[in-house]
């Protein structure tokens, strides 16, 4: 037995000697207890390094859309046409709760219904050119055209996309209704993000930079926009800070990745005085910055943004968080989205579950209840139920709105929301 653990733990000649009889055991075991105890060591040091590199993809955690599962045709030796696949969401909400007032009577609120139901299909053909379009109706009969556009990668740095879509402006409004944290959008983006529309934009990126222009027609429709109105344009920065940083293991320095990091900065330009195009309330001059951060089970999320016109201006901010209870399963959601403007009544509140009427036109025109009001604190907190990762998602979650109104009074809202969705 002692000579099989020694034949394990020598090396080379040491091995031999032992067989041979040159060296006794007891010669060697201060070399063995110096080689056990250096192998723990080793082992112990990669365990903590182990620990602490963290290979979690956190940037999938705020992609704009879900990627499409439903394959109907793949062939990349075709020349003109590669993969081909349908996509489809289903979403459904409950809003129920009261609107307490100071001055008058309360208002009970009690809307649900299928808020969206959406089919569409992308094809890749050309190797880099993507054509998509997008169908969107709801449970009361609606039907309009949600997008409608081709995006062309001409290398790897440039990009160019044109037809009807949602011209992307602030971190929230960017992403796809499919991947929204909370139910609904927060009300300052609701207040003043740009409706669905006819334009043509142009993208590159430059390692962790990314550049966006585009112009869009200010025409409203819910199928295809017209080109009269005047027009928007809208720029866009962005840059990425993921990387590597060190990180201390005892007497050793670990790379480990720190997450995701992301900052952006839009300006969108409305060159037309239209109160009722796809720019609301005419505003001339809009800007959103802000932040994304994701770090071991928890995303944050910041966004302030202005909107200046010639008849209003409105400010805000929304800051959202989500936590993982149960990693891809179960995950606590809150936000807190602020608005004010400077003259009364400025503000638009949409009340209840909004239709599919503002995924093809623009946002607040989804509901069919609209408060007007000169500031707002909105405190959202829920949980989501993955049961299929993304694509099959239950929500519900309790809204606290303080509204403060001039013209009308002062008003509290409670609302629980409860919902869900499917995708592929």
């Amino acid at each position: 037995m002692l000579l099989g653990v020694a034949g394990q733990a020598c090396y080379g000649n040491e091995a031999l000697d032992l067989l041979e009889g040159k060296i006794t055991a007891e010669e060697t075991t201060v070399d063995l207890l110096i080689q056990e105890k250096e192998a723990a060591e080793v082992a112990k040091e990669e365990e903590k390094e182990k620990i602490l590199r963290d290979d979690r993809d956190y940037s999938s955690r705020w992609k704009n859309r879900l990627v499409p599962q439903g394959i109907i045709y793949a062939n990349e030796s075709n020349p003109v046409v590669q993969r081909a696949a349908i996509e489809g969401l289903a979403e459904w909400g409950l809003v129920a709760g009261e609107i307490d007032f100071d001055e008058g009577p309360d208002e009970d609120v009690n809307d649900s219904q299928i808020r969206r139901l959406r089919l569409g299909g992308l094809v890749r053909a050309l190797y880099n050119t993507d054509l998509e379009g997008r169908v969107v109706g709801d449970g009361d009969g609606f039907q309009g055209i949600d997008t409608l556009k081709a995006t062309v990668q001409v290398n790897d740095a440039l990009t160019i996309e044109a037809g009807k879509f949602r011209p992307p402006f602030s971190q929230e409004y960017r992403q796809d209704p499919s991947v929204r944290v909370a139910p609904g959008l927060s009300p300052i983006v609701e207040q003043v993000a740009p409706g669905n529309t006819l334009g043509v934009r142009v993208e590159t990126t430059s390692g962790p930079w990314e550049a966006g222009l585009g112009w869009f027609t200010n025409g409203l429709d819910e199928n295809i926009t017209g080109f009269e109105g005047g027009g928007f344009i809208v720029a866009n920065l962005a840059y990425t800070f993921d990387g590597e940083v060190v990180a201390e293991s005892g007497d050793k320095e670990v790379v480990a990745p720190p997450g995701h990091q992301r900052w952006h900065l839009d300006y969108l330009y409305n060159t037309s005085g239209e109160l009722n195009g796809a720019v609301p309330n005419a505003y001339r001059h809009l800007v959103s910055t802000g932040i994304e951060v994701s770090t071991g089970d928890f995303d944050f999320a910041g966004d302030f943004i202005v909107a200046n016109g010639d008849i209003n201006t409105a400010w805000g901010l929304s800051l959202t968080g989500r936590y993982w209870l149960v990693e891809d399963a179960l995950r606590l959601v809150g936000r807190y989205s602020y608005a004010d403007t400077e003259e009364p009544g400025g503000l638009s509140l949409g009340i209840g579950v909004p239709s599919a009427v503002g995924d093809s036109t623009q946002p607040l025109l989804g509901f069919s209840r609209i408060l007007p009001a000169d500031e707002l604190h909105s405190f959202y907190w829920g949980l989501d139920w993955h049961i299929l990762h993304d694509y099959l998602i239950v929500t519900t979650g309790l809204e606290l709105q303080l509204i403060s109104d001039a013209l009308n009074g002062d008003s509290t809202a409670l609302f629980w929301n409860t919902g869900g969705r499917v995708a592929f």
